[in-house]
């Protein structure tokens, strides 16, 4: 199945929310993106820089599994297939091997039985593409809500 065309367009109709009006976010975060899809990557790394967090972008498991194992990551962005893995087999060999991460995941040809099986993993969320950008967003900011509330005195 094809790519839907609707992400470039979305992403410059809807941009990310300018750092300043983020000023409820503890840290930056680290972010690892693992998408085969270039187009889909460099969208997916623009919008989270935007949030003025450090991403870790690859494009297949065994790369994204190398950052994972020498940089702290917080949470990933992942696709569920990949050439030669999937998103699922990753996002378990992470937290096998170095801990859990909370993770979204996403794919256009996903099937139920692969969604439930990265839900009942431990996904956070799974995400069908193409994905709107504002349906993105919101479930970045429930991750973060979610996984990193605020420290006390912080501003909401």
């Amino acid at each position: 199945m094809a790519y839907g065309r609707s992400w470039t367009p979305a992403w410059r109709l809807h941009p990310p929310a300018p750092a300043s009006q983020l000023a409820t976010v503890p840290r930056p975060f680290s972010v690892l993106v693992v998408e085969d899809h270039d187009p889909h990557r460099q969208i997916l790394e623009e919008l989270l820089a935007g949030r003025g967090w450090k991403i870790f972008a690859t494009d297949g498991s065994g790369a994204a599994l190398e950052v994972a194992r020498r940089v702290r990551l917080d949470f990933g962005i992942l696709d569920m297939h990949l050439p030669g893995s999937t998103g699922l087999d990753l996002f378990q060999t992470i937290a096998r091997e170095i801990g859990p991460m909370p993770s979204i995941m996403m794919s256009g040809e996903a099937s139920k039985s692969e969604t439930d099986a990265a839900l009942a993993a431990g996904v956070f969320t799974f995400l069908q593409k193409p994905i709107a950008i504002p349906e993105l967003q919101g479930a970045l900011d429930l991750l973060i809500q979610t996984h990193f509330p605020q420290s006390p005195g912080m501003s909401s």
